[in-house]
């Protein structure tokens, strides 16, 4: 299995969890072509292994929104990794996860 080359960033994002109905604010800390490294600003919810999300990612140099589809692998305090997703494969893996 390859590894995607990571780039240290430092973006604020906001995080969306589907199911959830609250937004969580956060920043992401790297990025790869595969997934992402996000931490929380505060921590009343964090994300859990296999929760899909929404990255809502203002590009203010290019005066631009990114909206980005994810699933957490991983979870470390605050902080949690993504692996990408497309878009009309967010309802599989939701769905998976309750069969």
């Amino acid at each position: 299995m390859e590894i995607a080359r990571r780039f240290t960033t430092n973006e604020t994002a906001t995080i969306e969890v589907f199911g959830r109905m609250e937004t969580m604010h956060g920043t992401m800390r790297n990025l790869s072509q595969s997934g992402c490294f996000l931490e929380l600003t505060k921590g009343e919810y964090v994300p859990q292994e296999g929760d899909c999300v929404r990255i809502i990612l203002p590009l203010k140099s290019l005066n631009k929104t990114r909206n980005m589809f994810a699933q957490v692998v991983w979870k470390r305090g605050l902080g949690f990794g993504l692996s990408f997703i497309k878009k009309d494969d967010i309802s599989k893996k939701m769905l998976s996860r309750f069969q």
